[in-house]
């Protein structure tokens, strides 16, 4: 796992972001903890839409604008190992969509139109009756 420290391009809470860092650091060496300062910070904050920092990405991902709570930042370092979505920014779960209908399958080709009908007789009357004018 990966956790950037984007430093303000401000100026902003730099030795906070810096302190913050080394103390991840030394209690999870397992992770591999970068901070971000200077133009690099101004170029990942465009790229993550942030117009100012600091924030913290975790795997690429922007998870906090500004410098949480130690013990936040910890509990979601627990979260995002065990594959978790931030509770505070998920979305509410999709309702289930129900299961598309297939088309009728058609056999052989389409039948031919019906012509229309040709005029005849009024109707009701006999064919003697038409005729004997």
């Amino acid at each position: 796992m990966e956790i950037t420290f984007v430093a303000s391009i401000q100026g902003h809470q730099v030795e906070r972001v810096r302190e913050i860092a080394a103390q991840l650091r030394t209690q999870r060496p397992d992770l591999k903890v970068v901070v971000v300062e200077g133009d690099a910070a101004k170029a990942l904050l465009l790229k993550n839409k942030l117009n100012f920092g600091p924030a913290i990405l975790v795997d690429g991902r922007v998870e906090y604008v500004g410098v949480p709570r130690w013990r936040f930042l910890v509990e979601r370092l627990a979260q995002v190992a065990q594959g978790l979505v931030n509770p505070r920014t998920a979305a509410p779960p999709a309702p289930p969509t129900p299961p598309a209908k297939p088309a009728a399958p058609t056999v052989g080709p389409a039948p031919p139109p019906t012509a229309p009908p040709k005029p005849g007789p009024a109707a009701g009357a006999t064919p003697s009756e038409s005729t004997s004018a």
